[in-house]
Formats: structure tokens, C-alpha cells, sequence
């Protein structure tokens, strides 16, 4: 196996564990953050939504009728 002493593929099986060790607990984190603030990205979302909609079919419609 190109030359490697056993102690350098411990040492990378070792890195590897440690690394999926490490962005398991970084997904876990990130999911814990996201599930607490999921209500009020909801709300903001559903506003945006009630203003933006109507704003964009105004626009929509004025330019397809040659408006502005």
C-alpha cells in the first residue's frame, strides 16, 4: 500500500472519526437553531408574503397593460 506505516492509517481513521465527530455535532446545532427560531421566520415569511404578492401582481399587471 504505497508506503504507509500502519501508524499513519490509525492516525487518518483517527482525523476522519473526529471530523464526522465534528459536523455531526455542528448539524446538530445548527438544527437546534433553526427549530427555535422556525416560528418567527414563519411569521416574517407569511407577512413578507402579504405585501410582496399583491405588489408584484400590481406590476405584473401594469406592465403587461403598457402601464407607468
Amino acid at each position: 500500500m504505497s508506503g504507509e506505516s500502519p501508524t499513519g492509517m490509525a492516525d487518518a481513521f483517527k482525523r476522519t472519526c473526529i471530523a464526522i465527530l465534528v459536523g455531526t455535532i455542528a448539524l446538530y446545532c445548527a438544527v437546534e437553531l433553526l427549530e427555535s427560531i422556525w416560528p418567527t421566520l414563519l411569521l416574517v415569511g407569511g407577512i413578507l408574503a402579504l405585501i410582496g404578492i399583491p405588489i408584484a401582481g400590481l406590476v405584473i399587471y401594469r406592465r403587461n397593460r403598457g402601464g407607468w
